[in-house]
């Protein structure tokens, strides 16, 4: 790989571990980070050695050198900051979602195609080697016909004043069942709740119906005192549980349980050096392109619709 100059713009919790790999990959060096908090710029320059930082990202995007940057900032602020990175020629990773409203994420979509630029969203679990093995074998016909999907993505944080649950985990749901069933959820049911604070989802309920007829269900939560990332799959002959932070699988057959001998991955590592490969040939991302960015944020948006509406929606998949 040749040599790469980068940026992280938001060098919070996520953005330092950006960091951290990407000091870990030959052939790549953090030019630049911005922030609001001079105790995280600070650590980038004293752990990582990154000598230009920044309060403003826009400074960061002046900066001809820099190729690529990762956007690891606030929900709310990925559409303006991606837009105003591809208007300065620079290949984008984002954090999911891509966007808060899909016809900003499309935006950038159209805007990345436009300037032959590469545009990522970082749904990472693409890049999980339980879940790549997972997705080889629903293609092998392993589980026979696939009667449903249990996601239940877990943990107890503080109550958020500006994050909602669906917001916040729903993109993993959606992106897996994508990422397993290779389509898109035709009928979506939501329900969900605050409970420590007046509004924003800490609860959340949904239930995706798949065009063969497949049920998938999530269970998210900010409330549950574990940290869970576990996905239950049940076919016809053979189902499966997934821990998606072990990348463990359990394999279910006719009253026999066993597990798979998956060799455990460095998934953001991996999601790296896929974006950085897709640099100066755009096309060659299609595993975590903006587009599937953009598609799961139609299906946020249908879910909050069937939770304001009380009813199912149909997404028109």
């Amino acid at each position: 790989m040749r040599r790469i100059e980068v940026a992280v713009l938001g060098v919070g919790y996520w953005g330092k571990k950006i960091v951290d790999e990407y000091s870990n990959i030959p052939g790549v060096k953090v030019k630049a980070v911005s922030d609001q908090m001079d105790k995280n710029l600070e650590f980038c320059r004293d752990r990582y050695g990154v000598e230009n930082l920044y309060h403003d990202y826009r400074e960061v995007l002046k900066d001809a050198d820099i190729t690529a940057v990762n956007v690891c900032l606030p929900n709310g602020l990925h559409h303006q900051a991606c837009k105003d990175a591809l208007d300065a020629g620079k290949h984008v990773l984002v954090e999911k979602p891509i966007t808060l409203r899909s016809k900003d994420g499309a935006e950038l979509v159209e805007l990345a195609g436009r300037k032959n630029l590469t545009l990522s969203v970082g749904h990472i679990y693409r890049f999980n080697n339980a879940l790549l093995e997972i997705r080889r074998l629903m293609g092998q016909n392993f589980f026979g016909r696939p009667f449903s999907m249990n996601f239940t993505w877990t943990n107890l944080e503080p109550a958020f004043p500006d994050r909602d649950v669906i917001v916040d985990l729903a993109p993993h749901f959606f992106d897996m069942v994508n990422f397993i069933f290779d389509a898109w959820p035709s009928r979506i049911t939501c329900t969900g709740k605050p409970f420590r604070r007046k509004e924003l989802e800490e609860l959340a309920y949904i239930t995706c119906e798949m065009p063969s007829g497949v049920l998938a269900n999530a269970t998210l939560s900010w409330l549950a005192p574990r940290k869970v990332r576990q996905i239950e799959l049940i076919g016809e002959n053979r189902s499966a549980l997934i821990d998606a932070v072990a990348q463990d699988v359990t394999i279910y057959e006719s009253g026999y349980t066993y597990k798979l001998g998956i060799e455990r991955n460095n998934t953001i590592r991996t999601e790296l050096t896929n974006f950085l490969r897709s640099i100066g040939d755009p096309a060659t991302e299609t595993r975590n392109s903006g587009i599937v960015g953009v598609r799961t944020v139609e299906m946020i948006e249908k879910s909050m619709e069937s939770l304001r509406e009380g009813r199912t929606v149909d997404t028109g998949a």
